[in-house]
């Protein structure tokens, strides 16, 4: 679970990033779920973006990603735009959270 301290932390790091994925009508899918998985672990903090035209709003969306990718943390979410962090598994995390 992460702190308003770490949470604040990661939205700064992420005001740079674009979207690595995009959920279109079909909502979340397990191959999505797959894809998010391998990406977090490369690039441990990533966005999500929710196309307009989904049936699936943002709240639904983000709890489907944390139960279907292990230890996932919903960090925040603004517009169609979800934030999404797990520290690295293979290496030193590039985002060390402050205490």
């Amino acid at each position: 679970m992460l702190t308003p301290k770490q949470r604040q932390y990661l939205k700064a790091q992420a005001h740079k990033l674009k979207p690595v994925m995009h959920v279109g009508k079909g909502g979340v899918t397990p191959a999505q779920a797959a894809e998010l998985d391998v990406m977090v672990d490369s690039l441990e903090l990533v966005k999500v973006k929710i196309n307009p035209n989904s049936f699936e709003d943002e709240d639904t969306a983000a709890k489907a990603l944390c139960a279907s990718v292990p230890a996932l943390e919903h960090v925040w979410t603004i517009g169609h735009t979800m934030l999404f962090f797990r520290a690295s598994r293979t290496r030193d995390t590039r985002y060390p959270l402050p205490a």
